[in-house]
């Protein structure tokens, strides 16, 4: 067993050396609360049917800035070892829109002392749009305007290791490399992506547990991007965090445990890019997920990630 956890640890962070291209997918800032958004092996991770409603404000005051919207849910399966998951995003850029369909299956292995470790596969489609009528030109090309779309398919898979109180995973949610066309150009075109996780939660007391949480993400032709994490939780009921994505922001997160079923979670980024900066200074992430018992005699245990 120690062999086979040193194989899955090197093969996670042998994906810190690989680089990527763009910025394609939406970044969270409450990442680790929201893991089905970046990696279908977590379907089932909450031991209770999750719903999650996620609304996401970039760069406010920049004209054209990233606005997105997640909904999804994902629940184990009674009696076998199976998760499953769907999610649906809308992500809307400048004068693009994006909107994302996703079914995740999760292959979950129960280990002793209450560690999993699950496989996942995940496949839908995007519906992808540029008006080209919103874009400002210096010259009268009528060839910019109108609309451009395509169905773009889509297929990603994730490995993911938990135990109570520590997690690690490693996924791809974009594996095809598809492309939007207009007469022979190409004008867009998603590459792959690849992110690993992981975080730890230390008790300090019976009031008070700290938790680091990291992200690592390359996407082909840019330099990787990291996010480093720091919550605190206090009396089981609020989570209070810092994080920062260098060069970017400097994020502050806010999380109400109201009960064992519902969570509200708020998140504010604050810009530290001078370029991004002379438009704007924050981005805000606002975070509702709600847990339904699977049966009556079903507990909902505390699970911090």
């Amino acid at each position: 067993m120690k062999i086979f956890t040193k194989i899955i640890f090197t093969v996670l962070l042998a994906i810190i050396s690989v680089y990527v291209y763009g910025q394609q997918q939406p970044q969270f800032s409450q990442y680790m609360f929201n893991g089905l958004a970046i990696n279908p092996a977590y379907a089932g991770s909450h031991e209770a049917i999750s719903i999650t409603a996620l609304s996401r404000i970039q760069w406010v005051g920049f004209e054209g800035a990233p606005n997105t919207q997640v909904l999804s849910i994902h629940s184990p399966i009674n009696g076998k070892n199976i998760g499953l998951g769907l999610q649906f995003s809308h992500d809307e850029i400048g004068f693009t829109n994006d909107n994302n369909l996703q079914a995740s299956y999760a292959y979950r292995i129960k280990m002793r002392k209450g560690n999993t470790l699950a496989f996942g596969l995940q496949a839908g489609f995007s519906s992808y749009s540029i008006d080209f009528s919103k874009a400002r030109t210096i010259t009268n090309d009528p060839s910019q305007g109108g609309d451009v779309s395509s169905f773009l398919p889509n297929i990603g898979a994730g490995i993911f290791y938990s135990t109570p109180n520590a997690y690690l995973g490693l996924s791809s949610p974009t594996m095809l490399n598809s492309a939007v066309s207009r007469d022979g150009n190409t004008l867009f075109s998603k590459e792959n992506h690849y992110f690993l996780i992981g975080g730890y939660v230390f008790t300090v007391n019976e009031s008070l547990k700290i938790k680091p949480n990291f992200l690592v993400k390359a996407v082909s032709g840019s330099p990787v991007g990291f996010n480093l994490n720091l919550n605190a939780l206090i009396k089981e009921f609020v989570w209070l965090g810092l994080s920062y994505r260098p060069p970017e922001s400097l994020n502050f997160l806010l999380q109400f445990n109201i009960s064992k079923q519902l969570r509200i979670g708020y998140s504010m980024d604050y810009v530290l890019d001078e370029t991004l900066s002379q438009g704007t200074t924050t981005s805000h992430e606002f975070m509702v997920n709600y847990r339904f018992r699977i049966n009556d005699k079903h507990v909902i245990t505390p699970r911090y990630f």
